[in-house]
């Protein structure tokens, strides 16, 4: 449990460093590293490995709870990023920064109580279950792992903003771009890890069709997560 704490710990920290990066690797690094595929990733591996479910649920919760402390405290303590703006009276809007910080921590606590857990037994039922069933976890954790991207694709609409871009902003618009298609092309390469490993392609219907009805709830939920 240390270890997972720790690495929790250096998921944030991470999460936190690809923040302050800027340009087309800024963007790449935030999708590889503070990301829904990356954090839950995380938690679906800490299953896989665990030896007993009840491991696999406590240690993938500790781990994105752990991490989302991690990064949200690195935002008050260190960047502040919720200090120095002002409201139209001219008062400062430090308050409202930290009630939006707050806020924004107890919604990615909440989530990490409620998906790590999930992500945690679909890891352990990838390794310990038979053929069609592990089939089924894989598709779904891959499905629930790229739904961020999906939401994010139909959302952005990169093959139109990068017809938008002009000379300023193509490095930018790139790196949005080449973020997009990895929120979606590493979710897919995971499940084909997990078929090869675990041979799993005596099920490919149950794993696609896993994956296909689980990719399009999570983007779903990913854009009610953004809603609010």
């Amino acid at each position: 449990m240390v270890l997972v704490g720790v690495v929790g710990a250096v998921l944030g920290l991470l999460a936190f460093g690809a923040d302050a990066v800027g340009g087309m690797a800024g963007q790449v690094l935030v999708a590889l590293t503070s990301s829904g595929f990356s954090w839950g990733l995380a938690a679906f591996l800490v299953g896989r490995f665990a030896a007993v479910r009840r491991q696999a649920i406590a240690r993938a919760a500790v781990l994105l709870v752990v991490a989302t402390l991690v990064y949200y405290a690195l935002i008050v303590f260190v960047s502040r990023r919720w200090s120095g703006g002002y409201l139209e009276d001219g008062s400062p809007a430090d308050m409202m920064g930290l009630l939006s910080v707050a806020k924004m921590t107890a919604l990615w606590l909440f989530g990490s109580l409620v998906a790590g857990p999930v992500l945690g037994l679909l890891g352990h039922a990838v390794r310990s279950e038979r053929t069609d069933a592990a089939a089924l976890a894989a598709g779904v954790a891959c499905g629930a792992l790229s739904g961020e991207g999906w939401q994010s694709v139909a959302a952005v609409e990169p093959w139109r903003l990068l017809g938008l871009a002009d000379a300023q902003e193509a490095e930018f618009v790139r790196g949005v771009v080449a973020g997009e298609v990895l929120r979606v092309a590493l979710p897919v390469g995971v499940l084909l890890w997990l078929t090869l490993r675990h041979r799993l392609r005596g099920s490919w219907p149950v794993l696609l069709g896993a994956f296909v009805v689980s990719g399009g709830a999570g983007a779903l939920c990913w854009y009610a997560i953004y809603r609010i």
